[in-house]
C-alpha cells in the first residue's frame, strides 16, 4: 500500500504554492491586516464552467462525491451524511480547503500507512 503521507505531502507543496500565487496574483482577503488568499473569489472567478469542467472529466470523483467533513468542538464529524458538492466554491472551500486544514491540522489520519482510518 501506498503511504498516504507521501501523496499528502506532495498535496500540501502545490497547495502551499498555490496559495502563494493567489496572494500575489491580487487575490487576498481585503478585511485582513496579513496577506491572506482569497480563496472565495477566486473560487467565484473560475465560475460554474470550471466546475462543469471538474466534474465532466472525472478528475476529483472522490472528492465531489462526499463532502469532507469537519471535526468540530465537540469532537464529532460534520456533517453526519456529507452530500456531493455542487459548486465551485464549495469544491474549492469546502473541499481542497478543507482537505488540506483537515490533514496539516491532523484530523484525517490516525494510524500509519497499514492501518489508516481516513474520515
Amino acid at each position: 500500500m501506498t503511504d498516504p503521507h507521501i501523496r499528502c505531502e506532495a498535496f500540501i507543496r502545490e497547495f502551499r504554492s498555490a496559495e502563494y500565487a493567489l496572494k500575489r496574483s491580487g487575490f487576498r482577503r481585503l478585511d485582513r491586516d496579513v496577506a491572506e488568499a482569497d480563496w472565495d473569489r477566486f473560487a467565484q472567478t473560475l465560475g460554474p464552467e470550471f466546475f462543469a469542467l471538474i466534474v465532466q472529466w472525472g478528475i476529483a470523483k472522490t472528492l465531489i462525491g462526499a463532502l469532507p467533513r469537519r471535526l468540530m468542538a465537540n469532537m464529532a464529524w460534520s456533517p453526519e451524511r456529507p452530500g456531493p458538492l455542487t459548486n465551485v466554491a464549495q469544491l474549492i472551500i469546502n473541499g481542497v480547503c478543507r482537505v488540506r486544514n483537515s490533514y496539516i491540522h491532523g484530523e484525517k489520519f490516525t494510524g500509519g500507512p497499514e492501518g489508516v482510518d481516513c474520515h
